[in-house]
């Protein structure tokens, strides 16, 4: 019995040292290739993902503190259930980080989806959520705060500008709305072509255009 095992643990750490042979080799035959996929998943990426969660923690902390403004400023005696305010955080946060419409989406979040809402108390708690995702929408997109998170653009012939960070902005001397480089030739516009009084000719049978056949 305990040559079988003995022989089963050679057997393994063979394959164990042909696996780490076959590691090692691949590297020069694959180039640059796995070095560069392996600096991306355990460099790179990491960076991402702790960045995009950075931006998350930052929007929610902000929809929570529009959320305190806008139940601060209802009428007394006003209270919104709590589905509603887990839509108002989560459409605001979106906004901020999404951009578009004030929509909700089709459907709530999968904790919506549990047996106990699948009642009609737990279908006016779902439209409560959209209910509420729709204001904090609305709330985040008249704020403008989205815009201090958009990557600026670069579009040739346009003039550059960083108004939504004042301390980079330069002030313009020109009130005309931006018109593109005044340099570039204009060139001038294609003489429409006068309509003809005269009919084409007819063509009779066996005829062509220019000549008979």
């Amino acid at each position: 019995m305990k040559s079988k095992v003995n022989r089963r643990m050679a057997t393994n750490r063979q394959k164990l040292r042909l696996i780490a042979l076959l590691v090692g080799a691949l590297p020069p035959l694959a180039g640059c290739t796995i070095a560069s996929t392996t600096k991306r998943t355990l460099l790179n990426e990491p960076l991402l993902v702790a960045d995009e969660n950075h931006l998350n923690h930052e929007f929610h902390h902000l929809a929570k503190a529009a959320w305190r403004d806008f139940e601060g400023g209802c009428r007394d005696g006003v209270r919104h259930s709590h589905a509603f305010k887990d839509g108002f955080i989560d459409g605001f946060a979106d906004q901020l980080d999404s951009g578009g419409t004030v929509d909700p989406p089709t459907q709530a979040p999968r904790r919506y989806w549990l047996a106990k809402h699948l009642t009609p108390k737990g279908n006016l708690a779902i439209m409560d959520w959209f209910n509420g995702f729709r204001q904090g929408a609305e709330i985040a997109q008249a704020s403008g705060l989205r815009r201090q998170y958009e990557v600026p653009l670069f579009v040739p012939n346009t003039k550059f500008t960083t108004d939504h960070h004042p301390k980079f902005s330069k002030p313009s001397t020109s009130n005309s709305p931006d018109e593109g480089d005044p340099n570039l030739p204009v060139l001038p516009l294609p003489k429409p072509t006068p309509p003809s009084s005269e009919a084409p000719p007819m063509l009779l049978p066996g005829q062509i255009p220019g000549g008979n056949r």
